[in-house]
């Protein structure tokens, strides 16, 4: 048998076994296969690494809170009164705009004695001008609450006749009563105050006015008042 003879017979024999080697290759192909898919349905390890699919992640919604409404309350703050300090002595009070001397008692609780009183702590106010003298921004001496009316001071005994005091009209005074007070007569009290006369009548005296008085000159008798020109009697200032 020749080189050639052996080379042929080779080809042959590699073209005879070629189909089964490839028929080989396949079978065991489907055998893998199968035991793969076998493997896969039973959980297997390695099926599992490859066939598992990469999770996707769950998004979870976070609720947003609504905010609560709270109601605000507004509280009104009401003013506070503040009272007029209580005095405890005489003091300054200075006029405003739209006071009188009736309105000036009762905001100040000065009672029943309160006109007379200022009268008598405020001797330049003359009753005769009060509605134009008592102008915003004067100063008046107002009394305290409870503040006594005044009483006359005993005169020193001895004093020559005529000598002139200052008096000042209390609640119930006359010019009799003055006159009489005084050991004096109303004409001579009356020539030593001219404001007294107004047409040649004597005009009525007020509570707090201060009179010049010539004392000692006559003694004191009491005389019946005639009823036609009855003395006037101190009354309180308009």
């Amino acid at each position: 048998m020749t080189i050639n003879d052996t080379i042929e017979s080779y080809r042959k024999r590699r073209n005879r076994l070629m189909p089964l080697i490839l028929g080989g290759l396949a079978l065991l192909l489907v055998i893998v296969g199968v035991i793969i898919v076998v493997t896969s349905l039973r959980g297997g390890g390695l099926v599992k690494l490859i066939t598992t699919k990469t999770p996707t992640p769950t998004i979870t919604s976070t609720p947003t809170e609504t905010p609560t409404l709270t109601e605000t309350t507004t509280i009104t703050l009401t003013p506070t009164i503040t009272s007029t300090a209580t005095q405890s002595s005489v003091y300054d009070y200075v006029v405003k705009e739209g006071d009188t001397l009736t309105s000036i008692v009762k905001d100040q609780n000065l009672g029943e004695n309160g006109l007379s009183l200022i009268y008598i702590l405020n001797p330049t106010i003359d009753p005769a001008t009060v509605s134009t003298s008592i102008i915003p921004g004067l100063v008046l001496k107002l009394p305290p609450p409870n503040f006594p009316m005044p009483t006359s001071t005993p005169l020193p005994t001895g004093l020559a006749p005529g000598t002139r005091i200052t008096y000042t009209v209390l609640p119930n005074d006359s010019l009799g009563g003055i006159s009489i007070k005084f050991n004096t007569t109303i004409a001579a009290i009356v020539t030593a105050n001219p404001t007294l006369l107004k047409d040649g009548e004597k005009s009525i005296i007020y509570v707090g006015e201060q009179l010049i008085v010539p004392i000692n000159l006559a003694t004191a008798v009491p005389t019946k008042a005639k009823t036609s020109t009855p003395t006037p009697t101190a009354t309180a200032k308009p």
